[in-house]
């Protein structure tokens, strides 16, 4: 474990790659329509831009836990940080609609092993009474992120257009690359470092399997990617059928999500206190339905802003509790803990804009979003039930 002093360092240096890791996720949403413009593609085609991000991301967490296990975390997050700024640079420069997908599909690769890593290191440097804290402190700069990329973008995109937008992303990205190799501490070594092989990571992955609160814990974050993360490309559509704006107006209403979030992290030491953590679990799922269920209903974008505000705050109520969980699932592999908790994520989050367009087209907004906020408040109360039940079972 680290001091005072190393600790807020170590938060600060990884807080700046989670900031600029999110600021790039979320950032092609509210510029769906504008991108589609101007290569003259169809809306639902340019909605995929979110799933080719997510699904390299999820896909490459089986290999970058490992690796951050076996050699030093701090290394492979560098060497990732390094990929995801130069991806996020040459899709400034796509002429085609097929280059921008795959810078896409490089940066969301390399992204995936920024956050998942750096939460494995906050895992290894602070005590599990502690932890839960610097999650939230660290997450906070995350949602920081996604609160400014999506509305930076969204207004962007209307100003000088979405390439000029996406190098706002890229320009986030090589800040993170600067501070990951002048400020982040040289610690976070596996126990026997220098040694991958795929024998050593299925065996990690066995280890993580056989503590029953992971497939509670891996279920609910793919049900929190597929009902929250496949409305969001389709806010811009949803916005332009109502009357009520642009990409602008789009990225605001989308912040909301990051906005709760934020209210979420500095609320985090007062809901610890005073309620235990599987009412909180409960609660977030109930509270990111409701929000979701007004998404079906506003007709203006401060309406949906309120209603991705609530969404924001259930959300990381819920899933700052998973990933809580997640970090003590397998402690002598706790990057591949982690690694999994974002595979499952990821992989929701990737199946969720064609499952949702495929409904919203179909049958309209607000059957859609009402399934979403179904299924999300069916992952909050069945985790918080079911690990509960698995704690007491392990107690006797």
């Amino acid at each position: 474990m680290l001091d005072a002093r190393r600790e807020t360092q170590l938060l600060a240096i990884l807080g700046l790659c989670g900031f600029a890791s999110s600021f790039a996720a979320r950032s092609t949403d509210p510029m769906v329509n504008a991108i589609a413009g101007s290569f003259g593609a169809p809306v639902a085609t340019v909605a995929l831009l979110s799933s080719c991000y997510a699904l390299p991301y999820g896909l490459g967490q089986p290999v970058l836990g490992p690796l951050g296990d076996a050699f030093s975390k701090a290394t492979v997050l560098r060497v990732c940080v390094v990929i995801f700024a130069l991806a996020l640079g040459a899709g400034c420069f796509a002429h085609t609609l097929e280059l921008l997908f795959a810078s896409r599909v490089v940066a969301g690769l390399a992204a995936g092993g920024v956050i998942p890593l750096a939460l494995a290191m906050v895992g290894d440097s602070f005590p599990f009474e502690r932890r839960q804290v610097a999650i939230s402190r660290f997450l906070a700069a995350a949602l920081i992120g996604q609160l400014v990329g999506v509305t930076a973008s969204g207004a962007m995109a209307d100003w000088v257009g979405w390439r000029g937008a996406m190098g706002l992303t890229a320009g986030a990205a090589f800040l993170a690359l600067v501070g990951a190799f002048l400020g982040l501490p040289a610690h976070g070594l596996a126990a026997h470092p220098g040694r991958f092989s795929l024998s050593d990571a299925a065996e990690r992955y066995r280890l993580v399997f056989s503590n029953p609160r992971a497939k509670v814990c891996y279920g609910a974050v793919f049900a929190e990617g597929v009902a929250i993360y496949g409305l969001l490309p389709f806010v811009p559509e949803l916005l332009q059928a109502r009357g009520g704006g642009g990409a602008t107006e789009a990225g605001l209403s989308i912040a909301g999500i990051g906005i709760g979030g934020v209210l979420f992290s500095l609320s985090v030491p007062f809901l610890l206190r005073r309620f235990p953590v599987y009412g909180l679990m409960r609660a977030g799922g109930l509270l990111g339905a409701a929000g979701l269920l007004g998404v079906g209903y506003a007709g203006h974008w401060t309406g949906l802003l309120a209603c991705f505000t609530a969404v924001g705050f259930g959300f990381f109520m819920l899933h700052n509790s998973l990933q809580n969980r997640a970090t003590e699932l397998a402690p002598t592999a706790r990057g591949s803990a982690i690694a999994l908790h974002a595979f499952f994520f990821f992989i929701g989050q990737a199946l969720a804009p064609p499952l949702f367009g495929a409904g919203y087209h179909a049958v309209g907004a607000k059957p859609a979003t009402a399934l979403c906020a179904l299924v999300l408040a069916a992952a909050g109360l069945m985790a918080g039930v079911m690990l509960k039940r698995a704690d007491l079972r392990e107690l006797g």
